[in-house]
């Protein structure tokens, strides 16, 4: 692994610190920008002489940007695929930019807030990365690099349509607004499917933190925005606040609801969970998202020692196997990483 990417597995994304609103219960909101250069086909109709020219000057013109300057350029290519899924779980990368490696590249700033990703679904996605529930922050931040990289290329687009994209669901503004949010509350109360129907009627996405189609674990769901076109980007931005900000108020009343009903309940399970992460010795994945969860809501609702919310989130983030593998420097076996996670865990909470 090259010392870049060592770095980069060493290194907390500033997000992930819990100190933006709301955020015992938004971990962070992140804003999304598809652009693609008009002179070129879309990445998956694209040749590789395309490919490499796009990835290689791009690569250079964001690395020259102050606000990425001094950070990460990471040619995918030339990742192990135990370092491709440290970028999935930092969740820098998703599928599209992972499945296919070749003239594929991340450009990201020093504090991982900042993110591009280069020859992905779209030939440049720019991301930012606020903590908590700031999304106003993140669109702000977003369009000031895409600003800066205005006169880097000339964009595909149309008067009619707006910046053109891969997928027609990006087509418009090509914004998309997405904010991770832990809900057990409305879980817990049988809440969960009223609430997420009403919002995929509202067309917005949801899925687990992982990505598409993956399971939702540790009470944790992703919810964005899926319509860009004929609005423009302050009334996506608005919209998303108002309808995110009503899911928040909900789980915050599920909880004192769940409080009320069975106090004892709940600081039972709190504790339970507490108790696993500062002392087991063998955790499993499944069983530290449960524990992380039960022990966040005991926080939240005052009921166990908050460490932090940062610690709950970098430990996220930290207790996945690619995270557990490189710290180890060597590959893990089930047992051993199982070791590995209840040891990071005790190291983080034992003294709390």
């Amino acid at each position: 692994m090259s010392a870049m990417l060592a770095a980069l597995a060493a290194r907390d994304a500033a997000w992930l610190g819990g100190c933006g609103p709301d955020g015992d219960i938004v971990l962070a909101t992140r804003a999304r920008l598809a652009r693609n250069l008009s002179d070129f086909p879309f990445p998956h109709r694209a040749e590789a002489a395309a490919l490499a020219t796009i990835s290689i000057d791009l690569s250079r013109r964001l690395q020259r940007l102050p606000e990425l300057a001094g950070g990460f350029a990471v040619e995918i290519a030339e990742c192990e695929p135990r370092s491709r899924q440290l970028l999935r779980e930092k969740l820098l990368a998703g599928d599209d930019l992972l499945a296919n490696p070749d003239h594929r590249a991340l450009v990201a700033g020093p504090d991982l807030a900042l993110v591009a990703l280069i020859n992905g679904e779209d030939h440049l996605r720019l991301c930012a990365w606020q903590s908590g529930f700031a999304p106003l922050e993140a669109l702000a931040a977003v369009m000031q690099l895409d600003d800066r990289m205005g006169t880097a290329f000339e964009p595909a687009f149309s008067q009619e349509q707006g910046y053109l994209t891969a997928s027609p669901g990006n087509v418009g503004t090509g914004l998309r607004l997405s904010a991770v949010l832990h809900l057990p509350g409305l879980v817990m109360a049988d809440e969960i499917d009223k609430v997420l129907n009403a919002l995929r009627q509202l067309e917005f996405g949801v899925r687990g933190l992982a990505g598409e189609g993956r399971t939702v674990r540790g009470a944790l769901f992703r919810i964005g925005n899926l319509t860009t076109l004929g609005r423009d980007e302050a009334e996506i931005a608005a919209d998303f606040a108002a309808h995110v900000g009503k899911v928040i108020v909900h789980e915050r009343a599920a909880r004192e609801m769940l409080l009320v009903r069975d106090r004892r309940g709940l600081e039972d399970l709190a504790w339970r969970g507490r108790a696993a992460l500062a002392n087991a010795r063998l955790m499993t994945t499944q069983e530290t998202w449960d524990c992380l969860s039960h022990a966040r809501l005991g926080a939240g609702l005052e009921l166990v020692p908050n460490p932090s919310w940062g610690v709950f989130n970098r430990l996220l983030v930290r207790h996945q196997g690619a995270h557990l593998e490189l710290a180890a420097g060597r590959r893990l076996d089930g047992r051993e990483r199982s070791a590995a996670r209840s040891d990071l865990l005790r190291e983080f909470f034992a003294a709390v």
